[in-house]
């Protein structure tokens, strides 16, 4: 009898012990959450950050570029042709609120023989292409150009014939926008055999600790006619939460990574709590909708065909992103939701 007593008293003490611990590494596990925005009172601004509009650059005018946008449904619009501002004649945007129209350019730099390219969004003057002897030193000084001047910055189609390496953009700094998806042919979004996706890329600098946002555009050149093989209008853009449709709050709210970019998927809201996401799709036709929670290093968290899709923090994550796929292709990326202990 002594020896079961014992026994039981000491299968008493483990099961105490193993509670004990189930109940710390829940205290832990949540003690973890998502960092939350204040989103109330806002709404969605569908924009396009990199277009073309200029003689050379474009088959169509400026006053037919803002045109074609304000008749697709988009709020706002930047044309970036390269070294040049542009500000269309009045005429061609006023008597339209609900459309905004902020200045742009696509600047050049080089470095060791390669060109560079950067989007300066809401600057007034036109910045010459710079030069460098390296490729960092470059692309480092035509941000710093950017903000000197009090626009914003975003770095181009890092895979378009291979120009910026996932190392470069991460020891660069004062950016907080790149090119994830653009839908000019040939800029290589998804990669090859020998060079990472911009999807690998983005989470690459996730990982590692940069907080950067990921853009959609169209680097639309040719609107008279349309194919796969042109650079057509439409096919990249992004969706900006913001309380007024004003210059200053979509750019701080790009900054801050109120946004969502989509090839063709729309959402109606993205809820963030404090241990859970909930994004609520748009039904577009028959389409059918599958959602990847993404976390650090790219990890497939989760993937459901659920709308609203939901996802809850189930493990120790420096960030959390989501990518909806539409079965006719199209897709949206949400932003990364940043966790802190």
């Amino acid at each position: 009898m002594f020896g079961l007593g014992c026994l039981k008293k000491n299968f008493k003490r483990k099961s105490l012990l193993l509670f004990a611990i189930v109940l710390f590494l829940r205290f832990q596990l949540f003690s973890q959450q998502f960092e939350l925005r204040d989103m109330a009172k806002m709404q969605w601004y569908k924009g396009s950050l990199h277009t073309h509009a200029r003689e050379g650059e474009s088959d169509s005018s400026v006053e037919y570029v803002v045109k074609w946008y304000r008749e697709h449904d988009y709020n706002f619009l930047v044309i970036t042709d390269h070294s040049t501002v542009t500000i269309p004649p009045a005429y061609a945007i006023e008597g339209d609120p609900s459309f905004l129209f902020i200045p742009g350019e696509e600047i050049m730099g080089y470095g060791t023989g390669r060109l560079l390219e950067i989007n300066a969004f809401n600057i007034t003057e036109d910045i010459s292409p710079i030069h460098s002897e390296t490729d960092l030193d470059a692309l480092q000084r035509c941000l710093d150009t950017v903000r000197e001047i009090g626009g914003v910055p975003m770095i181009n189609h890092p895979n378009y014939q291979w120009r910026l390496g996932a190392d470069i953009i991460l020891n660069s700094k004062n950016c907080n926008l790149f090119e994830l998806y653009n839908g000019c042919p040939g800029t290589n979004n998804y990669g090859d055999d020998n060079h990472p996706s911009t999807e690998q890329i983005w989470d690459f600098m996730l990982s590692a600790g940069k907080r950067i946002y990921a853009t959609a555009t169209d680097d639309a050149h040719v609107y008279q006619k349309f194919s796969a093989e042109l650079s057509n209008p439409g096919r990249g853009w992004v969706v900006v939460k913001a309380k007024k449709l004003e210059v200053n709050e979509i750019l701080q709210n790009l900054e801050a990574g109120l946004f969502y970019s989509s090839t063709g998927v729309e959402i109606s809201d993205l809820i963030v709590k404090p241990v859970q996401i909930e994004i609520f799709i748009q039904i577009s036709g028959k389409n059918q909708y599958t959602t990847d929670f993404i976390g650090t290093k790219g990890k497939l968290l989760l993937r459901t065909q659920n709308n609203p899709a939901v996802y809850k923090l189930t493990s120790n994550e420096k960030y959390v992103r989501a990518k909806i796929v539409a079965s006719d292709g199209s897709c949206a990326w949400i932003q990364p939701i940043f966790v802190v202990p």
